[in-house]
């Protein structure tokens, strides 16, 4: 897909990120670039292209949106964040109740805890991690669904990517973080020779 193409289709999304202004939240973000999706399913494979300069992705949809988040992140790579609004906001929060509610509307104080928020966001991974049950048995790791993937997908990452992610998973369930790594190498190999 050619790069004029891109901008004739999606001029908005494509003019938000050239000119790196909030084009969704007008809340004294302008240094940011960002855009907003209408609901979990709007995002479109075909914009990835324009999201190629972005040192960072952030992903933020609703609350009881948080798998779906996991999985767009996934999409940016190492990159991608999942920015996920607090529980006090309910299981709807979004970030419009997060300057409705937790800012009482003052965009500065929305800034504040944005950036906060920014700051403390998790990988996808990061976040699958935590989301594991923490009384899962660490000969069953293997057997819980979605850790072999997980594991396959960290196994791909980059050294310093892999070994954050693995650590976290090692302190979770006290299995070796050598172990850890021999099992996602194992399991990315095998999945390369599969295709």
């Amino acid at each position: 897909m050619s790069r004029r193409h891109t901008r004739a289709q999606y001029p908005k999304l494509a003019r938000s990120l050239r000119h790196r202004h909030l084009s969704v939240l007008g809340t004294g973000l302008r240094d940011r670039g960002a855009c907003g999706l209408y609901g979990t399913g709007g995002w479109q494979p075909a914009w990835l292209p324009l999201f190629r300069r972005a040192s960072r992705v952030y992903v933020a949809l609703d609350r009881d949106a948080t798998d779906r988040a996991i999985a767009l992140a996934r999409t940016f790579g190492t990159r991608g964040r999942v920015l996920t609004p607090p529980e006090d906001l309910g299981p709807k929060g979004d970030l419009n109740d997060w300057l409705r509610i937790g800012a009482k509307g003052d965009p500065a104080v929305f800034r504040s805890i944005l950036e906060r928020a920014l700051a403390m966001s998790p990988t996808p991974w990061a976040l699958q991690i935590q989301r594991l049950p923490p009384d899962l048995a660490p000969w069953d790791l293997e057997d819980h669904a979605g850790v072999r993937e997980l594991l396959c997908e960290i196994g791909h990452q980059g050294p310093l990517s892999r070994d954050a992610h693995l650590r976290l998973l090692a302190e979770r369930y006290g299995v070796a973080p050598a172990t850890l790594e021999e099992a996602a190498r194992e399991l990315a190999q095998n999945a390369e020779t599969e295709l």
